[in-house]
């Protein structure tokens, strides 16, 4: 029994073998090595762990801590059909305006992210909620982006002025304690341009709700910049939906 399972795991690793070695090269004489190996696959904890790479026609990917394993596709249909223009548009405009905020992402939209990246979760929310437009014209409506979803009220009015000092951003505390907001919720603040789309930039902050105001540091800032806010509870299990507060 022993021998047999020895047998199975030898054969395991051998296959693995062949498919990671070139085959052209495995045929030079006896005792000659390749002078230089391209790794294709990389795996964590041997041939039986989690491993990441192409293998073949076989692609390795790890997503949620399991790995998995998929064919490369033979061929591709590029057919470019009106529906396909429409819908490749919106993920281009979705991914230009969400670039560079993974980190914020994380964070805000993580209580609605259930079985995938909460930056999948805010690509799907805004292909479907903030674009506007038709082809070939669509575009990203800034009023209906959406960084952050959840049980708090943004509030009501917010405005934004660029000064000397920096951008200064105020709102409106008339709904402190409206449902579960509180006073002591903390601002969150994402400046985004929409036209150059490599700038963003964001803060969490210790400001609370009920100050109703906040200068925002003076850092680089765009020429067409967006600004939007949200609200964490003070525990940070709650968050706000987004809310618009300007355009610089």
């Amino acid at each position: 029994m022993t021998l047999f399972l020895f047998y199975n795991k030898l054969n395991t690793i051998i296959i693995w073998v062949c498919f990671i070695i070139d085959i052209g090269q495995m045929r030079s004489p006896p005792g000659l090595y390749p002078k230089k190996l391209k790794v294709m696959a990389q795996f964590k904890q041997g041939l039986t762990g989690t491993g990441k790479g192409m293998i073949g026609n076989l692609i390795m990917y790890e997503m949620f801590g399991k790995t998995y394993v998929r064919s490369r596709p033979t061929s591709y249909k590029d057919r470019k059909s009106l529906k396909q223009l429409i819908q490749r548009q919106k993920i281009t405009l979705t991914h230009n305006l969400l670039r560079h905020l993974s980190p914020l992402l994380r964070i805000t939209m993580k209580n609605i992210s259930t079985g995938r990246s909460a930056y999948h979760t805010a690509v799907s929310i805004n292909m479907k909620e903030a674009i506007d437009g038709i082809f070939p014209d669509q575009y990203i409506h800034p009023h209906k982006v959406v960084f952050s979803k959840g049980d708090l009220t943004p509030p009501t009015r917010v405005n934004t002025q660029r000064t000397d000092k920096g951008i200064f951003l105020e709102w409106s505390t008339d709904n402190n304690s409206e449902g579960l907001n509180s006073s002591s919720d903390k601002l969150i603040w994402c400046m985004k341009d929409l036209e150059n789309t490599f700038f963003s930039d964001f803060e969490i902050t210790s400001v609370n709700r009920k100050e109703g105001q906040y200068l925002l540091p003076k850092r680089m800032t765009p020429e067409h910049g967006h600004v939007w806010i949200m609200f964490r509870s003070a525990d940070e299990m709650k968050i706000s939906d987004t809310k618009w507060a300007g355009h610089l």
